[in-house]
């Protein structure tokens, strides 16, 4: 075994690669063709294709560009060293939450995870890669994202950033199936650490317990925490809305209050906190208000949702419309097939030629 020869079995199999993948693409192509566009009020539980604007009552913000989606991709290449300067992804992030379509006949509730994503490209920066752009030009966002992931920018940097934006046109075909629990809400209540108030461990966090002994004095509680004095006085307002909580800046039941049976006043510390509470409880309500104002017209826990199918795995969010995405299925399958096929008889005839067969 030589370099040609190794070289042309490695050009066999990589012809061979493109070419099933070539007909993987233009099975999809076929698919897509067959399944009619649905109107959302109308479609039909299975394999269904809408067309709508992205919404929802909730958003996340792009490290890059800054601005509020429902998802969003961002990559960092780096020039490496030598005569190609090839890019090498040093780091990805991919984060998104469950988002509505709207195409005026209704809401349809989209979970992205597991889609092939055919994204508007919304940032493509270089730095660092002429004299006229030094690296010491990247700016704070970059800087933070690449912190993030451990790369220090010492060489030609490139960032892409890839979102779906509110009243975003997408084509999206999936499975509409049954609810299996997805629930709408914001990233913070999502996170790792904070979904539904259980830890990354899956464990529910020990509530801080503060007791309340009627008539003792400020001194006598030095170790009540701000957090356990708004907490204490939020349960005596009678206030238990988790709006008000997390405008007031405590966690709602991140903090258990324990009475005893006296029906005397709290200590002068809480009774101050009671003060200041009942004087911004307008404040509260406000943050309440707007709560609510925000997911008005959005069923947050819809009985059915589109998303990736078991049985059926297409699943496509693009920005393309359906004619467009389908026809350019069709020129990658093409070029897939054809190229891969002149790959592997290329292949096969150095190979022949190496071993005298020819």
């Amino acid at each position: 075994m030589n370099y040609l020869s190794i070289l042309s079995l490695i050009a066999i199999a990589g012809g061979l690669y493109f070419f099933f993948v070539g007909f993987q693409l233009l099975a999809r192509k076929r698919l897509l063709l067959a399944t009619p566009t649905s109107r959302i009020r109308s479609a039909a539980m299975g394999l269904v294709e809408v067309t709508g604007m992205a919404a929802g009552p909730h958003t996340i913000t792009a490290p890059i560009s800054g601005k509020p989606c429902f998802l969003y991709r961002t990559t960092a290449w780096e020039q490496r060293e030598g005569r190609k300067q090839e890019w090498e992804k040093v780091a990805e992030e991919t984060l998104h939450l469950p988002f509505f379509l709207d195409d005026t006949t209704g809401m349809l509730l989209i979970e992205p995870l597991g889609a092939d994503l055919d994204l508007h490209r919304d940032i493509r920066e270089e730095y660092g890669v002429s004299i006229f752009s030094a690296i010491d030009n990247v700016p704070p966002r970059v800087h933070a994202f690449l912190s993030r992931h451990g790369v220090a920018p010492n060489r030609g940097l490139r960032i892409e950033e890839y979102s779906i934006k509110p009243e975003d046109a997408l084509f999206i075909a999936g499975t509409l199936t049954e609810n299996p629990g997805i629930e709408v809400r914001s990233a913070a209540s999502r996170g790792s650490g904070r979904d539904g108030g259980r830890t990354a461990s899956g464990q529910s966090p020990a509530p801080q317990v503060v007791r309340l002994y009627g008539g003792a004095p400020a001194s006598s509680a030095p170790g009540m925490s701000q957090q356990a004095k708004i907490a204490a006085a939020l349960n005596r307002a009678g206030i238990t809305k988790p709006e008000a909580w997390s405008a007031a800046g405590v966690p709602y039941r991140g903090l258990a209050v324990e009475e005893n049976s006296s029906t005397q006043s709290l200590d002068d510390g809480a009774e101050n906190v009671s003060e200041r509470v009942k004087l911004q409880g307008s404040s509260y309500q406000d943050a309440s208000d707007q709560g609510r104002s925000e997911t008005v017209g959005f069923d947050l826990a819809p009985s059915i949702v589109l998303m990736k199918g078991g049985n059926d795995p297409t699943f496509v969010i693009s920005f393309r419309s359906q004619k467009e995405f389908v026809s350019a299925l069709a020129w990658k399958s093409a070029g897939m097939i054809w190229g891969g096929a002149a790959i592997t008889l290329l292949g096969l005839y150095m190979l022949m030629a190496q071993k005298g067969l020819l």
